[in-house]
Parts: structure tokens; C-alpha cells; sequence
């Protein structure tokens, strides 16, 4: 039986259409150059290869743009909540990140951080090698279904 600690925790971002732009591309751009990924795992690939002072300093940049802006921070709605299994520590890897803004008077939540990195990442040529790395050290969990018990019929 796992640990508390290896068992995932589902979280959730809420995405703008720019961020949801933004993920699609890096996905078949990645998969183009090899890397057998779908959205979820370069999500989790890029929260576990961002150390937290740059996932700060993206997160920090992106909050002085949307200052600089003025008014509302998008002006879209939401156009996609991805969900992902996160291992417990890169959650906490994420409330650190959090924790720090908000000593800085930045009040942002795990999707702002997520955010900031994907709009700040690389393009995917640059970090391919990076990603590769990350699917042989963290192997994707087959997908499963839950199967349902058959139903017996009167004999």
C-alpha cells in the first residue's frame, strides 16, 4: 500500500485562452521533437524541472505586466481548467512559491504560478531534452479504467 506521501493530488488550474494557446503548442511541439507527452505531463514536467526562484521571478514578472496594464488582469474568460496528478511535494513546491509572493504583498494562487511558468517556458526545442529526461525518470502512469462489476442475472 502507498505511502500518504506517493499518493497524487488531483489540482486544478483555471486557464485563459492564452495559457491554454500557450500549453497546446509546447504539447505538439514536444511531441513533434519526440517527446511522448500529452498536456498534463508537460504540466507536471515543467512544475518539477522550474525550481521555485524562477517560477518567483515568472511569477513576479507576470504580475508587474498585469499591474503595468491596469484594470482587469484578462479580459477573457476562462477556457480551460486543466486537471493534473500532482506528487504531494510539487504541490508543496507550489505553496512555497505562493507563500513567498505573498510576503512580497503578490497575492497569486497555484494557477497564477502555472501560469507565469508556461507563458515563461521555453520553447520546446530548447527543453526537449529536459522533458525526455523527465518521462524516464517519472514514467507516465497508464490511464485505467475502473471496472464495473458485472451483473449477474437470475439463474
Amino acid at each position: 500500500m502507498p505511502s500518504p506521501s506517493d499518493v497524487p493530488v488531483k489540482v486544478s488550474f483555471s486557464f485563459y485562452p492564452q495559457d491554454m494557446a500557450v500549453l497546446n503548442k509546447q504539447t505538439v511541439e514536444l511531441r513533434k521533437l519526440g517527446a511522448m507527452v500529452r498536456r498534463g505531463t508537460v504540466m507536471r514536467a515543467l512544475i518539477e524541472i522550474t525550481n521555485e526562484t524562477e517560477m518567483f521571478a515568472a511569477t513576479v514578472l507576470l504580475h508587474r505586466d498585469y499591474v503595468a496594464k491596469g484594470g482587469a488582469r484578462e479580459t477573457d474568460n476562462v477556457a480551460g481548467i486543466p486537471t493534473v496528478d500532482l506528487p504531494k511535494r510539487l504541490v508543496t513546491k507550489l505553496d512555497q512559491v505562493v507563500t513567498e509572493l505573498a510576503g512580497r504583498d503578490i497575492f497569486a494562487n497555484r494557477a497564477y504560478v502555472v501560469r507565469a511558468i508556461l507563458r515563461a517556458a521555453p520553447k520546446p526545442a530548447v527543453w526537449v531534452g529536459a522533458v525526455n529526461q523527465y518521462l524516464e525518470d517519472f514514467p507516465r502512469r497508464p490511464r485505467t479504467v475502473v471496472a464495473k462489476p458485472k451483473k449477474h442475472g437470475k439463474r
